[in-house]
């Protein structure tokens, strides 16, 4: 879904004012389509007994339905320096369903590391910036099979072993791989130390944090 990757976006919206839409979301990479939506639940507990989200869905946020709004202490476990006032926090969207989480106009992977040698898949020119013709296909193919529910292997172009699509790294800040996403909505960047509570929260699981704009 997103990502800003260093790059300073705020505000993203301001009393009274829609102009956003930047956003940060937690993956979980690692938990299962079964227990994904029973941890969200005691994610959204947790958070809501933290004061950081409302207890009831009913923030709007674009291209889903209410989300959970900000709670009284949301400013808490957010780093909103360099932001200008006032500003004002979207909503807290949770995803329990098999998705690509990706960072939107962001969302340009310039390479793919292989879980088994290590070496990189290039995506991109360094140069220029353009795809590089057919680099993309197998991911491409894997990612529909993944989110079929089906087997996801990519072969690498080095060593020619095959791994699952969800094993390849160096791509997540433009994409992730999950049952279970948190996408705050025009937050500012949430706090390691809130980011490492919530990775906790998760079980200690693989989680990735993306930041975007749509």
């Amino acid at each position: 879904m997103d990502r800003v990757d260093g790059r300073q976006a705020g505000p993203h919206r301001t009393s009274g004012e829609r102009v956003g839409d930047y956003f940060q979301t937690i993956v979980d990479t690692e938990i299962s389509s079964a227990d994904a939506a029973p941890m969200a639940a005691r994610i959204v507990e947790w958070l809501v007994a933290e004061g950081v989200v409302g207890p009831d869905r009913t923030e709007p946020v674009i291209g889903s339905g209410p989300a959970y709004p900000p709670g009284p202490r949301h400013r808490a476990v957010v780093d909103s320096s360099g932001w200008s006032e006032p500003w004002e926090a979207g909503g807290l969207e949770v995803v329990t369903t098999r998705a690509v989480f990706d960072a939107g106009q962001y969302a340009e992977a310039s390479g793919a590391d292989c879980p088994h040698c290590g070496r990189t898949t290039e995506l991109r020119d360094e140069e220029t910036w353009d795809e590089i013709p057919g680099a993309w296909d197998p991911f491409a193919a894997a990612e529909q099979a993944w989110l079929a529910d089906g087997d996801a292997p990519v072969r690498c172009t080095h060593c020619r072993a095959e791994s699952p699509l969800t094993d390849w790294t160096g791509m997540d800040d433009a994409f992730a791989y999950g049952s279970l996403g948190f996408t705050f909505w025009g937050w500012p960047d949430l706090t390691p130390r809130f980011l490492a509570e919530f990775g906790r929260r998760l079980d200690r699981h693989r989680t990735v944090c993306i930041r975007g704009k749509i």
